[in-house]
């Protein structure tokens, strides 16, 4: 009989919620995503440092956006309304979104493409004037229902006095060129609401990507999607950056030797079987061992069988 080894891969994911570690305003870092909102007047929101997005601790795992409130996204509107999420590293790594058209909430887009640092760092000039300019309209109480963690601002900077040190939110992302941050970057990274958003009954999406300078091609990397819904609330929904791959399968007599990585959360199971029965899911199979995880690195599991054919797989959860 053939006596061949299979590796196979299937990954699970659980869904679990968790809160923001919130920034500020008033004490923006860089690296803190900034989701801005603009109609009339713009509102620009400090949700918290990017590591909170990309370190989510499960697969697929839901992060509310809790800095701004309902009534402070009505002062802006709802329906009508265009938003994005997006922050930059000092090497001019960008984070930006890209709006899922609404025919296909359920599709990734293709991720924005990678440009080199001079290019970026142009995107990071106009991106960088967001926070002092909410700053200065924070200070200049133009409007009460503002907070240190949520600006509501003036959508027109030029000839307005109150801009000192920085420029809205409408200004920065739109400029002369009239878009894509002031035509530095490689696309749009709004997500324009319809004008019955609130009464539809469809969400907003908008996928988030990371674009590390490159001197070559190379396409962003998904990290998940915003999601705003018709209520107004706005969650995160992270995707799982690491997933278990089986490397390599070597057999010694009746041992099978399997080279896997597992990845950094979560309990990872490896399971066997030696037939492929028609309707059996690959969760179902057999259980032989719990895989070492926590980290990306290569690790050893075996398995004692008479089997000539045998067929594995890696489940997470």
């Amino acid at each position: 009989m053939l006596n061949k080894k299979v590796g196979l891969i299937a990954l699970l994911t659980s869904v679990a919620a968790s809160g923001v570690w919130a920034g500020a305003i008033t004490n923006y870092a860089v690296g803190d995503v900034l989701v801005c909102f603009r109609q009339a007047k713009d509102m620009v929101v400090d949700a918290g440092p990017i590591s909170t997005f990309t370190n989510a601790t499960h697969a697929y795992q839901v992060i509310p956006i809790t800095q701004y409130t309902g009534t402070q996204l009505a002062s802006v509107g709802t329906n009508s309304i265009s938003w994005s999420a997006f922050t930059w590293l000092s090497d001019n790594t960008l984070f930006v979104t890209k709006a899922r058209p609404s025919t296909s909430l359920n599709s990734q887009t293709t991720p924005w493409a990678a440009q080199g640092s001079p290019a970026q760092g142009g995107t990071v000039a106009q991106m960088d004037k967001i926070p002092p300019g909410a700053l200065d309209e924070l200070n200049a109480l133009v409007f009460a229902n503002s907070t240190p963690t949520a600006v509501v601002e003036e959508d027109n900077t030029f000839g307005n006095a109150n801009y000192t040190d920085g420029v809205s939110y409408s200004t920065a992302v739109n400029g002369a060129y009239g878009g894509n941050f002031d035509g530095t970057f490689v696309g749009n990274p709004e997500n324009t609401t319809a004008n019955n958003f609130t009464t539809k009954g469809a969400v907003a999406r908008s996928d988030f990507y990371q674009m590390t300078p490159t001197l070559g091609h190379a396409l962003g990397t998904w990290l998940g999607y915003f999601e705003f819904s018709t209520n107004g609330a706005m969650t995160f929904v992270a995707y799982p950056r690491t997933t278990p791959v089986i490397a390599s399968i070597t057999r010694s007599g009746a041992s099978n030797t399997i080279q896997y990585t597992a990845g950094i959360y979560g309990t990872y199971t490896l399971r066997g079987t030696n037939s492929l029965t028609s309707g059996t899911a690959m969760t179902n199979w057999p259980a032989i061992t719990t895989l070492t995880s926590g980290d990306n690195a290569i690790h050893t599991a075996t398995d004692t069988t008479t089997d000539n054919i045998r067929f594995y797989t890696i489940t997470a959860q």
